[in-house]
């Protein structure tokens, strides 16, 4: 490797080099690609561009940090002696992390790292999978040189689908595509791409802009044999298509309501039985009869159906066969006024949480309870400690009143059957959303009625006002009337007042012994995140025999 113009690589991390050492003005895409074709790579002889330099100044960067080695009395490097299949391992390693940038912003990127040193410039002008990234709107002379230095190796097409000589150039290397995500922004062109043969495409993202024409969408079916992944936002295209078949993924967001109904979509489904991730978010199916199609899909590992209409998620749910592994992630809003009861609506949901109560029963499970959305959305979230269980995540969408109802419809969901062994922990999130505090306590009576023999509550960023209300019913002043008898831990997480602590501890002193305290029911006390005062720690030490404090600001 020449490193007659080189940098010092031993005053930084390899990964951390370029963004350390070259510290880049803006670089005009004329001269990015003046720079990729010349060869040249850093030297002592650089120039800076002047703050006050006009726009279009042909000085293009300014370097920071950057040390010149004497050609003469070259510094001993371990690099000297590295294989070139690790460094160019390495110089890989430091490019896809520009991968996920516009075409523009990656080319801008190749072009600094270009100027480390010789060394990899050559490395990176032999690295084919470096330059197939391409755009159908990138600089037609950048397109020539990434097509010439790629070879053979299969491209990954991504920006605008616009009409330009850089798209004819690409309709002619279709053969090599592998990866398309494309907005559609003139739906003519999308005519050059709808019958293309693609034999190596394996992933294909279309984003169709309002404007495009429902009526071209049809047409769209290439041979693609290998593809895997499919993901559509904002249009349809021909459901019935052999392109949709077969998949391991598929993604549809954003469709309008009328062009895709439920029995269409299972038929679709039935297509690709080995399908391992689907998700449908704010895609508006026709509502019909119950379906006659039903689906069983047993390699799937995520299933997302948030959003659909009216009943659809409820009637995908009942439709679709998954494993108990698959995590499943549900939202739905409910209906206000609606023929049928909340009960009715959630039941397909929270059949699905019965189940997993069910084959995890004798495992540590979690059920979190959360409050989002200035009180209108209510998520509940069901989690299991073994992998090989699956979880479930539903956001219901309701009014504020219904808050207890849905939490208290999924606790009865999840306690029915025969007693587990290992109750689930209940984690109550964010739930003082009204100055009261009422409805913590309201909650834990009504968790209570269907999981009495839970032994481990963590209540989570919640205000000091709703842990004292959680509080007082965990540990009323008359212990007959105590919730949760088997309780033995007590998370506070995230409590960054102090008040909770202070009212507790002045809560439990004893009136007529000087300095004595009652101690709670309690085994062990944590507090996780949040502030307290150190007398405050030792007050609650004597409360409970087993205090943990985890990343907590003491004072």
């Amino acid at each position: 490797m020449d490193k007659s113009h080189s940098t010092t690589l031993t005053k930084y991390r390899l990964d951390q080099l370029v963004a350390n050492s070259l510290s880049a003005a803006a670089v005009d895409l004329p001269e990015a690609v003046a720079l990729l074709n010349s060869g040249e790579a850093c030297s002592a002889e650089y120039q800076v561009r002047s703050t006050d330099a006009p726009a279009d100044s042909s000085t293009a960067f300014v370097l920071d940090q950057v040390t010149t080695r004497d050609a003469q009395h070259p510094l001993p490097s371990s690099i000297d002696d590295m294989p070139i299949e690790i460094f160019q391992g390495i110089v890989w390693e430091v490019v896809k992390e520009s991968l996920s940038l516009s075409v523009y912003a990656y080319y801008s990127d190749i072009t600094r790292m270009r100027l480390v040193c010789r060394g990899w410039t050559g490395i990176l002008e032999g690295m084919p999978e470096v330059w197939a990234k391409l755009s159908p709107c990138m600089d037609e002379r950048l397109l020539d040189l990434a097509l010439s230095r790629s070879i053979h190796f299969p491209l990954a097409i991504t920006g605008w689908l616009l009409s330009s000589p850089a798209l004819d150039k690409l309709l002619l290397h279709t053969y090599r595509w592998k990866y398309l995500d494309i907005v559609v922004v003139e739906p003519d062109v999308l005519h050059s791409i709808a019958v293309l043969s693609v034999p190596l495409l394996e992933e294909l993202r279309l984003d169709l802009s309002p404007s495009t024409s429902q009526e071209i969408l049809p047409a769209f079916n290439p041979s693609a044999p290998k593809l895997q992944i499919v993901e559509i936002c904002n249009g349809g295209i021909q459901w019935t298509a052999s392109t949709l078949s077969n998949l391991h993924e598929l993604i549809l967001l954003d469709i309008e309501e009328g062009v895709l109904d439920v029995d269409t979509f299972l038929e679709l489904l039935s297509h690709s039985p080995r399908l391992t991730r689907l998700r449908l978010r704010h895609a508006y199916l026709i509502h019909l009869p119950p379906p006659q199609t039903r689906v069983s899909l047993s390699h799937l590992e995520s299933m997302e159906l948030e959003y659909l209409g009216q009943g659809i998620v409820k009637q995908l749910v009942e439709s679709i066969d998954v494993p108990t592994s698959t995590k499943c992630c549900f939202g739905i809003a409910l209906d206000d006024y609606p023929e049928t009861s909340l009960y009715e609506q959630l039941e397909p949901i929270g059949l699905r949480l019965a189940t997993l109560a069910n084959v995890s029963r004798g495992t540590r499970s979690t059920l979190t309870l959360t409050i989002e959305g200035g009180g209108w959305n209510f998520k509940v979230s069901y989690e299991r400690d073994v992998d090989q269980h699956g979880t479930l995540t539903t956001v219901v969408e309701a009014m504020p009143r219904s808050a207890l109802n849905v939490f208290e419809y999924f606790a009865c969901q999840l306690g029915r059957g025969e007693p587990n062994p290992l109750p689930p922990v209940l984690h109550i999130v964010k739930l003082g959303y009204e100055d009261t505090g009422e409805n913590d306590s309201k909650l834990l009576e009504k968790l209570y009625d269907h999981l009495p023999d839970t032994d481990e509550i963590q209540i989570d960023n919640t205000s000091p006002r709703s842990i004292e209300n959680a509080l007082n019913a965990l540990f009323p002043s008359n212990p007959s009337s105590r919730l949760f008898p088997r309780l033995s831990t007590l998370t506070i997480r995230n409590a960054w007042h102090e008040t909770w602590a202070g009212w507790l501890l002045k809560r439990q002193k004893r009136q007529y012994k000087r300095g004595g305290v009652d101690p709670l029911p309690l085994q062990t006390l944590k507090i996780e995140g949040g502030r307290l005062g150190t007398e405050k720690v030792k007050g609650l030490r004597k409360l409970v025999p087993n205090v943990v404090l985890e990343g907590v600001e003491v004072e």
